[in-house]
């Protein structure tokens, strides 16, 4: 059986910020989602870098959106008026970091990445919420759901 990197930590994220509860198999469905979607945006990030002259990525680089810089901000705000040592991302980022080979981040991206990580995790288990406000466990079929609009939109 495998062991979830940071699974107590994502759930006590979930449960904190969207009230949802995971099991495994949801956590590493949404850990797959994060992956991909930090795939994305440093896809573009690379490619912006190019642009510029760079093969390093920077966060001007990276499209971030309105809607995924509030839930950076709401996220920043609320883990440091929890303080709640189980909301600091590091062993689920260095998990997720380290799925994503070949990439050179600059100093700007690896000062956000763990708010930009938890905004993603968190953007997936919003959706989630807002297909079905009632939903507690989330199904496998919810999850999807959330991955299908993340990638229409992120």
């Amino acid at each position: 059986m495998t062991r979830i990197i940071g699974l107590s930590r994502l759930e006590a994220l979930y449960k904190t910020f969207t009230g949802l509860d995971l099991d495994k198999g949801r956590a590493e469905a949404i850990l797959d989602i994060a992956t991909g979607k930090l795939e994305d945006l440093f896809t573009v990030g690379l490619e912006r870098a190019y642009a510029r002259g760079s093969d390093v990525v920077e966060l001007i680089d990276l499209p971030i959106t309105k809607g995924l810089q509030r839930t950076i901000e709401e996220y920043r705000r609320e883990r440091e008026r929890l303080n709640d040592p189980r909301l600091d991302l590091a062993p689920i980022l260095d998990y997720l970091v380290g799925r994503i080979s070949g990439l050179v981040i600059g100093y700007s991206v690896r000062s956000e990445l763990q708010d930009l990580t938890a905004a993603i995790l968190l953007l997936a288990g919003r959706i989630i919420k807002t297909i079905d406000p009632n939903t507690r466990k989330p199904s496998k079929n919810d999850v999807e759901k959330a991955r299908k609009i993340l990638d229409l939109t992120l």
